[in-house]
C-alpha cells in the first residue's frame, strides 16, 4: 500500500479545515484511505501536512477528483498541494 505525504496551504483558518477533514474521515475510510497524521507546521498554521495510507494511487486520484469541491470548501488550496508517494 502506498503512503502519501501531502502538504498544502490553507485559505481558511486551520480550525475550520481540520473540522471538515475530520468529519470527512468516513468518506476516506469507505474507499480504503487510512489517516496516519494530519496537522500544521508549528510556525505556520496555514501550512498543513497529511500522511495517509492508500490502497492505490488510482483510488487516491479518483477520491481527490470526486471530492474536489468539498476539499476546496474546507479551505485546502488545491493548487498549492505537493504530494510525495512512499512505500516500504
Amino acid at each position: 500500500m502506498p503512503t502519501i505525504i501531502m502538504n498544502a496551504k490553507l485559505e481558511k483558518p486551520y480550525d475550520d479545515w481540520v473540522k471538515a477533514f475530520d468529519e470527512h474521515r468516513s468518506a476516506r475510510n469507505a474507499v480504503g484511505i487510512k489517516d496516519i497524521f494530519r496537522g500544521h507546521e508549528l510556525s505556520d498554521p496555514n501550512t498543513i501536512h497529511v500522511v495517509m495510507s492508500v490502497p492505490s494511487m488510482e483510488i487516491m486520484d479518483a477520491f481527490m477528483k470526486e471530492n474536489a469541491e468539498f476539499i476546496k470548501n474546507a479551505g485546502h488550496n488545491l493548487e498549492s498541494t505537493q504530494v510525495t508517494v512512499c512505500t516500504d
